[in-house]
């Protein structure tokens, strides 16, 4: 009869050591990934969101190719990023010769007007009511945060620099960046538009000399931090240029099962309450 009692009492111990081990383990999960909390952000079980992320490494604007800018992005460490222990599909919010981020069904971002959109730290981004959606489809349109957080080569949460560019290769409604072409009596003759891995060449027109001068445009930057059209649109650069990405998650359900580290925290706190309860009472 006394080995069952001896089993008995060795029983703390081991659920203490189940405890540490719990824990342990949930830190080291935690020590390279970001676990978003959407809970935290306002959000309740059942509601759909997406994630908005600017990547933390660059490349250039020479491919027109979507499917490249889309392989850019997921090698840029975003499975790291988790929900309820899974991570998501990833898409370039990227404008190309042959898809329109806003307009083309296949993309993530064409969906974004429809959902609530939160940065990588929590803020939301848009929303689906007019002047705070993604896109902007008509007068005034903001954001009501920059899409200036990433996750960073050592797996953790970072906002970039102030000001960062960012390929874009859109206007403020997904079409191609365009500028305005000239005959040679210095009068408008159409437009001209560029995407990512396009340099169309055109004759503008210099309102310092008013002088038709060779021109070339190449696709649009945005920049980070902005909440305006400075996000989509702050100026246009050479396609060689290496600049980050914007990235969009698939969509999101919040659910009410907590995180697995949350659980495993629990599990340890219980063990060690348990333990410590135990010595207590053998102290007696």
């Amino acid at each position: 009869m006394k080995r069952p009692t001896v089993l008995f009492a060795r029983l703390p111990r081991v659920v203490f050591m189940v405890g540490v081990a719990a824990l342990l383990g949930s830190l080291a999960v935690s020590a390279h990934a970001v676990t978003i909390n959407p809970l935290a952000w306002g959000l309740n079980p059942g509601d759909t969101f997406r994630l908005v992320v600017v990547t933390a490494g660059g490349t250039s604007g020479v491919s027109t190719s979507i499917g490249a800018y889309d392989a850019f992005v997921n090698s840029q460490g975003l499975s790291g990023i988790t929900y309820n222990g899974a991570s998501f599909g990833w898409q370039a919010i990227a404008g190309t010769p042959s898809s329109n981020p806003a307009t083309d069904g296949s993309r993530y971002s064409s969906q974004a007007n429809a959902i609530r959109v939160f940065n990588l730290n929590g803020d939301l981004v848009s929303t689906t009511t007019p002047g705070n959606t993604f896109w902007q489809t008509s007068g005034y349109n903001q954001h009501l945060a920059g899409t200036d957080w990433t996750i960073n080569g050592s797996g953790n949460l970072a906002q970039v620099s102030s000001g960062q560019y960012v390929w874009t290769g859109y206007d403020w409604d997904g079409a191609p960046a365009m500028a305005n072409s000239y005959n040679q009596f210095g009068m408008p003759d159409g437009t001209v538009t560029a995407a990512l891995g396009e340099a169309v060449s055109y004759t503008g027109w210099d309102y310092g000399t008013n002088q038709l001068v060779p021109s070339t445009l190449y696709p649009a930057v945005g920049r980070a931090q902005a909440s305006a059209n400075g996000w989509w649109y702050a100026g246009n650069e050479p396609l060689a240029t290496v600049y980050p990405l914007y990235a969009m998650s698939e969509a999101i359900t919040v659910t009410a099962v907590p995180e697995p580290s949350t659980c495993a925290m629990a599990l340890a706190g219980l063990a060690c309450g348990g333990y410590s309860l135990f010595r207590r009472r053998r102290a007696r």
